[in-house]
């Protein structure tokens, strides 16, 4: 007699399986492309600080080693409210919207979340979806799934987010979310590049005191300015503060509250200043005030009204109220004059005591 320990299986297992493993293999095969692709990424990470065309490249790279993803869709919000414009979009879709804002909403999540297209997209106008650019338009929308990983920024009040769309419904969910978290890393590390290095360059263009432009900063500011009127024709004027007796106020309060005294003048007069103009000390008491726009006429009546508002304004630190002597100057450009030497002269030969009281 013989017997049979095993029961023979059924085809339609033999079929499931065999199409279970094949789908295995095509994920676990999908998995090594996108590893391969983020080591590719990594070797590859830019070197300057331009946030933007990094972003832009490493967009690229990905779409272009990865045939189910759509296009890649990257935003930063400053602030919250209103619509957030794309700092980066790449793909098929690149130039073919008029609008690709993303609400407001998309931003607040702290979670990579993903999300179908929406056949009811049009109906939803405060629904924070991730394919608002297709409100109305949704027959043109080849992508049927989106999902969105946040970026977290070192700047306080400062998030972004990245957004891959796929063809395929199920694409993220079969891979999972860790490869496209790692792409965000990357972006991350982009961005906190961009970061550090403007923060270094802004450190060697400011002067640390007042927040001021520093005078190497002044003078490259300055030059580009002239260049420019001398281009256009526009007028350029220049005003120039000088802090007299500053040597007293270290005597009287010490360094470290006479150059909070300092830092509050300069914040004072910055303050009585349109918007336009760049500031920056010029040396330790004096501070340089670029108009461009301003004429001989106008730049002596700014001058004179930040003249009239020292001679009332004391200034203020800790409980002290300080009133300080102050000369203002102007200079305008013309075609007589020959350079920033030319224009600092005329401006400290002008100079007029605004308030001569010292303490």
């Amino acid at each position: 007699m013989k017997f049979n320990f095993f029961s023979s299986p059924d085809p339609a297992t033999l079929v499931a399986t065999a199409r279970s493993a094949s789908s295995q293999q095509r994920i676990d095969t999908e998995r090594v492309a996108l590893t391969g692709l983020l080591y590719r990424l990594l070797a590859r990470l830019p070197q300057s600080n331009n946030l933007q065309a990094n972003t832009e490249q490493l967009c690229r790279t990905i779409l272009d080693d990865n045939d189910n993803l759509r296009f890649i869709w990257v935003g930063i919000r400053e602030a919250p409210g209103g619509p957030v414009p794309p700092l980066v979009i790449e793909g098929e879709y690149a130039g073919d919207c008029s609008d690709w804002s993303l609400p407001d909403s998309c931003f607040d999540g702290v979670l990579p979340y993903s999300q179908a297209a929406l056949e009811n997209v049009d109906a939803a106008a405060d629904f924070p979806s991730l394919f608002a650019p297709w409100r109305g338009a949704m027959d043109r929308c080849t992508a049927h799934c989106a999902l969105a990983i946040p970026l977290r920024s070192e700047r306080s009040g400062v998030c972004g987010l990245m957004v891959f769309y796929a063809a395929d419904l199920d694409y993220f969910s079969r891979l999972g979310v860790a490869p496209f978290h790692a792409f965000c890393h990357i972006i991350e590390l982009i961005w906190r590049q961009s970061n550090t290095q403007q923060l270094l360059m802004e450190r060697t263009q400011t002067d640390a005191l007042t927040g001021l432009m520093n005078r190497r900063k002044t003078v490259f500011v300055l030059t580009k300015a002239i260049e420019q009127a001398g281009q256009t024709g526009d007028p350029l004027s220049i005003l120039m503060c000088r802090l007299e007796g500053f040597d007293k106020l270290n005597d009287v309060y010490g360094w470290f509250d006479a150059d909070a005294i300092l830092a509050a003048f300069a914040g004072v007069v910055g303050s009585r200043m349109p918007p336009m103009i760049q500031a920056g000390r010029w040396t330790g008491v004096e501070f340089l005030y670029v108009l461009p726009g301003f004429d001989a006429a106008r730049a002596r009546g700014l001058a004179e009204e930040l003249t009239r508002y020292l001679q009332r304004q004391a200034i203020s630190v800790k409980s002290w109220s300080i009133r300080l002597t102050v000369q203002v100057g102007v200079a305008n450009h013309s075609g007589q004059t020959l350079g920033i030497d030319d224009l600092i002269q005329q401006a400290i030969h002008q100079m007029q005591p605004a308030q001569r009281q010292l303490i």
